[in-house]
């Protein structure tokens, strides 16, 4: 009995080794006969969003570095397309100081010298302070009145009170005003001081002829000897007489200057 199922075995395992021999043949055939093409699939990669809150970007790091100068932005090389004349350097004026005109003045004998003033042509001038106003009432104005000037009062001056000038004022010789002329005249005197000290040189007066030919509101205008010839100088013109300075034929009070030589000979 037990033979016969090793025997059955037997056979059973040589069937199952011929049928695979038979088939492996065949296998190969249909494989060379239609070989099959297998597509290669290449890798992909995916990324994918983390979960949670999303966050916000990251500025960028600034640049230091200067752009590129633009082409319209950029220095030509061009030449102008026409030439302009170089303006020419002003020359700068010269200035020319201002001088206070000269009164007309006296040197004993000699003849008031003229002041000068072609501006005024014989406009009266305040040789004393007075007032400036153009009304009526005191301190100089236009109104009416009597003479031949303008203003109130008598006389040919401008303005209230008597002589000519404004406000009573004085004129000074030019144009239509004559300058005063001398017609006597008194030497001062040294002193014994000055002498001694042999002091020489010139006193400088201010002072107005009046229309009656006086020296009247004499003033120091340049000191020699406060102690004595100025004061000499004073005493010697005030005994002096003068042909009166005049304006339109009238005799007016004309300022001048007298100056007075001091000599030891």
């Amino acid at each position: 009995m037990q033979l016969a199922v090793a025997g059955l075995l037997h056979l059973a395992a040589a069937a199952i080794v011929v049928l695979a021999l038979r088939s492996v043949p065949k296998a190969a055939d249909e494989t060379l006969e239609a070989p099959q093409t297998i597509p290669v699939m290449l890798p992909r990669i995916v990324f994918f969003a983390p979960t949670g809150p999303a966050g916000g970007g990251g500025g960028g790091g600034g640049n230091k570095q200067r752009a590129p100068v633009r082409h319209a932005e950029g220095v030509g090389r061009d030449a102008l397309t026409f030439r302009t004349a170089r303006p020419p350097t002003p020359t700068p004026a010269e200035r020319v100081a201002d001088e206070a005109p000269a009164l007309p003045s006296i040197v004993l004998d000699a003849k008031p010298l003229a002041s000068g003033n072609a501006d005024q042509l014989g406009l009266p001038v305040g040789g004393v302070s007075y007032g400036t106003s153009l009304g009526p009432g005191s301190g100089g104005g236009v109104g009416t009145g009597t003479g031949t000037g303008i203003g109130s009062g008598t006389g040919p001056g401008v303005g209230p009170g008597s002589g000519g000038g404004t406000g009573g004022g004085v004129y000074r010789a030019g144009g239509s005003v004559t300058a005063p002329r001398v017609i006597a005249q008194v030497r001062p005197s040294y002193t014994n001081d000055a002498l001694g000290r042999k002091i020489q040189g010139s006193v400088w007066l201010e002072l107005v002829v009046t229309r009656e030919g006086r020296a009247d509101a004499i003033r120091i205008v340049r000191s020699l000897d406060p102690g004595g010839l100025d004061e000499e100088a004073i005493k010697a013109v005030r005994q002096w007489r003068f042909d009166p300075g005049r304006l339109a034929g009238a005799p007016v009070d004309v300022e001048v200057r007298v100056v007075m030589d001091f000599s030891i000979r």
